[in-house]
């Protein structure tokens, strides 16, 4: 029995890859741009918007009839879905005192990162949001608080069981628009955010009402609010 579960749990995962080698936005694609707008006097909303496609295992379920509860799923929900996003904003405050230093804007670039686990979803064709919030703050502090707040740019992933989606249009930076370079300031958001870790939080840790009626969270064990 000991090597028994192993072997059954690395087949699920070497089938659920092979499952999910599909094209961009085949199983989901994002619903709009990121969006980030003032929510209150404490509080940035930053809003994820993403659409489900195609259910990954809709084919499977459709060609084999279940035999065991194991096999058993219901298509009207997707389970384990997890929006991560990474976020950069200037610091337009450090950047105006150090305007003669001749410094690169990279050099005032600040990450931050943060995710959102749904323990399942209602499967349909409605567009849902991750919201996340940003201390007001520490924006204004930074000297990015204004009436229209604009990041420098973001990448996002929707990972389904632990397998990431392909989607189209994840990574939004600045004017730039080749691939190799969106894949570098990614990877730099990747590296540098976990310095502000705990800064930009799932929304729904401060209200439940974030959730929009979107279906149950895992709760995070490494954040106390």
């Amino acid at each position: 029995m000991k090597i028994l579960i192993p072997n059954i749990f690395l087949t699920y995962c070497i089938f659920l890859s092979s499952v999910l080698l599909g094209l961009p936005d085949q199983y989901v694609k994002l619903g709009g741009k990121v969006t980030v707008s003032k929510e209150s006097d404490q509080w940035v909303k930053v809003s994820v918007p993403f659409e489900f496609v195609t259910h990954p295992l809709e084919d499977k379920f459709k060609r084999t009839k279940p035999s065991t509860r194991e096999e058993v799923i219901n298509l009207e929900y997707i389970d384990r879905i997890k929006i991560k996003l990474f976020i950069c904003f200037n610091n337009e405050y450090d950047k105006k005192i150090l305007r003669n230093q001749k410094l690169s804007d990279a050099e005032f670039y600040q990450y931050y990162s943060s995710e959102v686990e749904f323990i399942t979803l209602k499967f349909d064709r409605n567009k849902k949001y991750a919201h996340f919030l940003f201390p007001a703050a520490i924006a204004q502090r930074d000297g990015f608080l204004t009436s229209y707040i604009n990041p420098v740019g973001y990448a996002v992933e929707i990972i389904y069981d632990g397998v990431p989606l392909e989607i189209s249009d994840a990574i939004y930076f600045d004017k730039y628009r080749e691939e190799r370079i969106l894949q570098k300031f990614k990877q730099q958001a990747q590296a540098n955010a976990q310095k502000n870790e705990g800064i930009l939080l799932p929304a729904h840790i401060i209200s439940t009402n974030y959730l929009d009626g979107a279906g149950p969270v895992k709760r995070s064990t490494n954040i106390r609010y």
